[in-house]
């Protein structure tokens, strides 16, 4: 790059620096990140609660703090570009079991991903350190969007929700049995896609893998309930 051109995007960046419009726009969205950040932690701590296998729970508060750990960055900005705190109401859906919650939770990812894609392009120009800060958040938010989908993968759809879940001993170890052997099932389909070149794209490929999941649970439950018939 030309040293004349080299002077004329610097200059660019001073002069978009100063603009009043585009600072109010990276406000804004400084303040959306702000929000939706709010909202995902709320969201991640009680559907954490909602998870019927331990580790699920665990994985999900650990996501939680992370996402905290943005907020305080994000608050820093806005005073700094002389904004105030938005008002935030959050309220987590609490619906559905330990499925359909990861569901939610992996869309509130994937959502955020974009956003504060589009959100990092506004603020290269004029700030870039701020641009830094948003790219390492959506980098923490993919992430997490890959630790969601493979909790997804190796959850259970028709498990029931831990309020409603039954702790009797039987059903207890059946759940535990069922883990244990749907992680190790998984484990031997990932190979086989990986030794053969990975052809189906991830995403398409762990959506197959719950269908098929869904196909072979009623085998398995006919495996467990054998023994106790004998």
């Amino acid at each position: 790059m030309s040293l004349i051109r080299t002077l004329i995007i610097s200059w660019r960046r001073v002069l978009a620096a100063f603009q009043p419009e585009g600072q109010d726009r990276l406000l804004e969205h400084l303040c959306d990140a702000y929000r939706a950040e709010i909202s995902a932690v709320a969201q991640f701590r009680q559907h954490a609660h909602r998870m019927y296998y331990s580790h699920l729970r665990e994985g999900l508060l650990r996501i939680a703090a992370e996402a905290q750990a943005h907020i305080p960055w994000l608050e820093d900005k806005i005073h700094t570009l002389g904004g105030t705190l938005p008002q935030c109401a959050t309220t987590p859906t609490m619906e559905g079991n330990s499925w359909e919650c990861l569901h939610q939770d992996l869309e509130e990812a994937r959502r955020s991903s974009i956003n504060l894609l589009a959100w990092t392009h506004t603020a290269e120009r004029a700030e870039p350190e701020i641009a830094a800060g948003l790219r390492r958040i959506r980098e923490n938010k993919q992430q997490h969007r890959r630790e969601l989908g493979d909790m997804l993968m190796k959850s259970d759809p028709y498990t029931p929700p831990a309020t409603m879940a039954q702790h009797a001993p039987m059903e207890k170890q059946k759940r535990a049995w069922l883990e244990q052997y749907k992680g190790e099932w998984l484990d031997q389909e990932r190979s086989e896609w990986e030794a053969g070149g990975k052809q189906v794209p991830w995403a398409e490929w762990a959506g197959e893998q719950e269908c098929k999941w869904t196909t072979e649970l009623p085998h398995r439950d006919f495996e467990w309930a054998r023994p106790l018939t004998d």
